[in-house]
């Protein structure tokens, strides 16, 4: 064959491949505009459901916010129920199986220790059982709300696209689906607690009792509770205490290794916490006379977003109720909203709603009973899992002596879940409320309330243990000391109204003292660098509004990081620049920031970074021996354990103790300036100089559809294309990766016209949707948007078989 022939050969090969390529991707965009098309809501139109009592109207303006207009709740909360299915059917599904352990079935073996952990809490019985404690008023309308999510699922043309892709069959829904939901959020919120617990454990069982109450504070200095009660530092602990100079010699080398290591992680700093910011104005400081709430939570951020808008109405005798907020899809009910009368809005409490008690060896098998699950797994076998359980709760680890350790958790009680959110529908004022809110179970929650009359409240939400005192330690599981007897009633949570300030407000620290501490938990709390901000910003308002709430939601400054700043200046002198002159160009950019984390900011970066980096450097020195003895543990578990690690690295940085300095450096300054080395090469390998290192590069927002990973050539067509942003964990702009604002809302009960409602993503779930993102870039501009449905652009009535007078 001559060159000639060959070539042409090629050629023809080539152009028939691209062809057939071409032919193949065609077929597959036809396939796959097909299945998502088949599966969109109705949006127009009449629709007969035997279930409905009278007719339903869901209006849905060009965002595809709905407003169901019912002539009664019930019918609201079949149509809910309706809307919810025909939007987030696959949303509902994943929660309710990942509570109750059911993932592998979906996506495969890749879940399979996710399933397990959830299968330890055995939430499915505990759901089952907080269905029949319901009250008939709340069973019925839960009932209702399944009949209209089962019938919504039913009229679509084809199940939700996400079913084809997994090549799976959606399964009606149960009521205690709708308790999975909730469960699912203890997860979320809480699921993790006892694993910073069982560290803590290792913390104490290797260090000396002075070190770990100087690493794991209850609090700092940045705490603002809303008493006014501060905490006093922990004193650092002496060198007869416990020295690091003894061992240097011997742990030279293990220390470097593991540094070395941590040299490639340059800049994963403090772990995201499920939190969120709200605070509330009385109508004293307002031009309304009405109070004003502002809240915008913080979560894990997907494709679809975890909320779906709603604004629901129903005719009451001679009044129509109506609701406007967030809804979350499982459940028949306003999460976070204004009846327009009251507004309230959530955080999450980061109090202490579980203990591990330790079971002596000689008792673990009088009381450790063990039960078999089978996981069943998608194009695999099923897999067998153990759990053990006892009286007290589910053995979550085996101590090397014999002893177990078993996880008491109020999220084991089938009380720990209810529909009281319900009867806040009806509230009109924040007295009549915040009662209301002590019943109503689900994870801990902080809520801030505020009505149409001026007045603001605060109180928690969620069931809170009868005890004498909270713990975070392992204790005897039959010390009579630390038992639990039932539940507090509402007259005995904590409570404030109408304080002198004028305002409350609530960012994930500590916000009581003293018995209500003890109350609620001493542990576990953020850092109070957010809360201290948002109080301080609130304190100089002159007539706040609903701009001035949504300005201060989108504040990017780094108050927090100042001071990290001044010291690092300090640092980079005259005489350690000229020791180092390859580091003057980083003074430079440090000197020159304006304290603000902007995503195209070099001088944030390189403080922040500088911070995480001195961190490691110094905790890894002093928790050598915890992770030597326990080798799946490493430095990321403290930070994990404890967001008040702010509080002892500041004083070791400025004291600069010898006994507690890494023994890898000779010097502080040694440490220094190998963490400032590392971070000037590794940006200028980077990025070419340490100018083109922006925030942006390392602060993307990657928000993802849970299928998406599994399709490969079209995964990406289902999430957000990823951007540099604005914000960081440490200030009210919060952001992340794939973590920041689920929402962000601020309203006036009875002026609901003047609020604003921002979400990540928009209502749908399908990308074929007219709406499909609607709202997203109000959200990531910080643009203001309206609070209420605005004009209607689709219209749906849901008819029963028999029309009523």
């Amino acid at each position: 064959m001559t060159i000639k022939t060959k070539n042409s050969t090629i050629k023809k090969a080539l152009i028939f491949s691209g062809i057939s390529a071409m032919a193949v991707t065609s077929g597959v965009s036809y396939w796959l505009w097909a299945q998502l098309n088949a599966s969109l809501p109705l949006l127009n139109g009449e629709i007969n459901i035997s279930s409905m009592e009278y007719e339903v109207t869901i209006n849905r303006d060009r965002s595809g916010l709905p407003s169901i207009v019912a002539n009664s709740r019930i019918d609201a909360s079949r149509a809910m129920g309706f809307l919810h299915a025909q939007e987030r059917f696959f949303q509902m599904d994943y929660l309710r199986r990942r509570a109750s352990g059911e993932l592998s079935a979906l996506f495969g073996e890749s879940f399979i220790n996710r399933d397990k952990e959830a299968l330890l809490h055995q939430f499915t019985r505990s759901a089952q059982q907080a269905y029949k404690n319901l009250s008939d008023q709340h069973k019925a309308l839960l009932d209702a709300y399944v009949e209209g999510v089962n019938t919504g699922l039913e009229k679509l043309k084809s199940p939700p696209f996400e079913y084809t892709l997994l090549e799976a069959e959606p399964q009606p829904w149960e009521a205690k689906d709708s308790f999975l939901v909730s469960f699912s959020m203890f997860m979320e919120m809480q699921g993790h607690n006892y694993q910073n617990t069982l560290y803590l454990n290792k913390l104490q069982q290797t260090l000396p009792e002075p070190l770990v109450n100087f690493l794991v504070p209850l609090g700092t200095s940045w705490d603002q509770p809303l008493d006014d009660k501060f905490i006093s530092p922990v004193p650092m602990p002496t060198a007869d205490v416990y020295s690091l100079n003894k061992l240097k010699e011997k742990r030279l080398e293990d220390l470097a290794l593991l540094d070395n290591r941590l040299y490639d992680l340059s800049l994963k700093g403090t772990p995201s916490i499920a939190g969120s910011n709200n605070w509330a104005i009385s109508g004293d400081n307002t031009e309304s006379g009405k109070a004003l709430v502002a809240n915008d939570m913080h979560l894990n951020l997907s494709v679809p977003n975890i909320w779906y808008r709603v604004e629901y109405s129903w005719k009451e005798a001679t009044k129509r109720r109506k609701l406007t907020g967030i809804s979350l899809p499982g459940l028949p009910l306003m999460i976070a909203g204004s009846n327009q009368h009251i507004a309230w809005g959530f955080t999450n409490s980061m109090g202490d709603w579980s203990d591990l008690l330790r079971i002596p060896a000689g008792k673990s098998q009088e009381l450790v009973t063990q039960i078999t699950k089978n996981i069943q797994v998608k194009d695999g076998n099923p897999v067998q899992h153990v759990i053990e359980v006892t009286p007290h709760g589910p053995v979550v680890e085996h101590e090397e002596n014999g002893d177990v350790l078993v996880l008491r958790w109020v999220a084991h009680s089938s009380e720990a879940v209810n529909l009281g959110l319900l009867d806040i529908e009806l509230a009109t004022n924040v007295e009549a409320s915040l009662p209301l809110f002590n019943k109503s179970n689900m994870t801990h929650l902080n809520v801030v309330v505020g009505d149409d009359e001026g007045n603001i409240g605060w109180t928690m939400l969620g069931a809170l243990p009868k005890r004498a005192h909270s713990v975070w330690t392992p204790v005897n599981y039959d010390d009579s000391k630390y038992n639990w007897s039932g539940y507090l009633t509402p007259d005995e949570y904590p409570k404030r109204v109408n304080p002198e300030s004028g305002f409350l407000f609530t960012a994930n620290a500590r916000v009581v003292s003293g018995d209500e501490l003890d109350i609620i938990g001493r542990e576990n709390y953020a850092l109070g660098a957010r809360a201290r901000q948002i109080q301080s910003g609130l304190k100089i308002m002159h007539e706040p509004s609903e701009t001035q709430m949504l300005r201060t939601q989108l504040d990017s400054r780094a108050l927090f990081l100042q001071r990290w700043q001044y010291m690092l200046l300090s640092i980079l002198s005259d005489e350690f620049i000229a020791q180092h002159p390859e580091l003057i160009e980083y003074r430079t950019m440090v000197s020159n920031w304006n304290g603000q984390a902007k995503k195209d900011s070099t001088g944030y970066l390189l403080v922040r970074a500088f911070r995480t980096q001195v961190a490691r450097r110094v905790f890894n020195g002093i928790l050598k021996d915890v992770h030597t003895q326990n080798p799946d543990s490493n430095i990321f578990n403290y930070f994990n354990l404890t967001s008040q690690w702010e509080g002892p690295l500041w004083q070791l940085v400025n004291e600069q103790p010898a006994h507690l300095l890494n023994p890898h450096y000779d010097s502080w300054q040694a440490l220094y300036a190998d963490a400032l080395i590392f971070l000037n090469n590794h940006f200028i390998n980077t990025h070419g100089s340490l100018a083109n290192a922006k925030w942006k590069d390392y602060n993307k927002v990657s928000i993802a559809h849970p299928v998406a990973g599994s399709l490969p050539l079209i995964g990406r067509f289902f999430n957000i294309p990823e951007y540099g942003a604005d914000g960081d964990i440490n200030m009210p702009l919060v952001q992340e990766q794939s973590f920041g604002a689920s929402m962000r809302m601020g309203v006036t009960p009875g002026h609901e016209q003047s609020g604003f409602f921002h979400m990540p993503v928009g209502q749908a779930s399908n990308p074929m949707s007219p709406y499909w993102m609607a709202g997203h870039k109000d959200w990531q501009e910080g643009a203001f948007s309206s609070f209420l449905p605005q004009e209607t652009e689709y219209s749906l009535k849901l008819l029963p078989s028999e029309p009523k007078e």
